[in-house]
């Protein structure tokens, strides 16, 4: 799972992530992602340096502008990167996003971030123990002493313990389309390269179908090994919010 695979797997399906938001009030998105980190966001200054690791379509990045800091959104892909400035300038907002790895961010900013998210699951694309701690590190690195690192992830011992294999989405409409889509999981265990098809069936006009599949890599990790690798990289947690029967839960941490 290198990083061009995963750039190349999120480039290739940027259209279709919107598709999965669509039928949905992104602004609702921005308010639940607001007020889950209320008590963090209301205790720093209205000048504080925010980095948004993977900042995807940009919904985490564009709350932060709205609420007046300074934001800066990364992204390994390209075309994400796209997505995040379109809805950004959608809502007339405006800030600096870069095409970044997580292994690049130490080599373009100095221990200069407030706060650091890494939110979408985004760290299960680290392939493996190895990779996940360097890049943790990276994000370790460019922030200040004292500052805060969010990590939020699917939670992945329910994950495997359901071993559900199929998910089917219902109609959603996007661009005069409708389109459904199916979750297909290949899980090959903890800490074992897996992988996600999913496969998105566009009906145009009620009667011309189409099938257009992608998938994306991942690794799983149980979350006490996950937070023996937090803690190994120097960072001590602040809340952890993980129960076995959540589907996903947050991090936030301390340098």
């Amino acid at each position: 799972m290198n990083r061009n695979s995963v750039e190349e797997q999120y480039n290739s399906m940027s259209y279709f992530y919107n598709v999965l938001y669509s039928g949905c009030d992104m602004k609702d998105y921005e308010d639940d992602f607001i007020n889950e980190y209320e008590d963090l966001l209301n205790s720093l200054q209205s000048n504080s340096k925010i980095l948004d690791s993977s900042c995807g379509n940009g919904i985490q990045a564009t709350a932060l502008k709205r609420k007046g800091f300074n934001v800066i959104g990364t992204d390994i892909s390209k075309e994400m990167i796209n997505l995040t400035q379109q809805y950004a300038k959608s809502n007339n907002l405006f800030f600096p996003t870069k095409q970044l790895s997580w292994e690049q961010l130490p080599y373009n900013f100095d221990d200069e971030f407030d706060v650091v998210f890494c939110c979408g699951n985004s760290i299960s694309h680290s392939m493996g123990k190895d990779e996940m701690l360097n890049n943790i590190r990276s994000l370790y690195k460019v922030t200040k002493n004292g500052g805060k690192i969010i990590i939020d992830t699917r939670n992945w011992d329910k994950v495997i313990k359901e071993n559900v294999r199929f998910k089917t989405s219902d109609i959603k409409r996007y661009n005069d389309r409708k389109y459904i889509f199916t979750y297909i999981w290949n899980l090959n265990g903890f800490d074992e390269s897996s992988n996600v098809e999913i496969l998105f069936i566009e009906i145009a006009n009620d009667k011309e179908t189409k099938c257009i599949p992608f998938r994306l890599d991942f690794t799983p990790f149980k979350h006490d090994d996950f937070i023996k690798r937090l803690k190994e990289c120097g960072l001590n947690i602040v809340k952890d919010n993980f129960q076995l029967d959540n589907d996903n839960y947050s991090v936030i941490l301390e340098k």
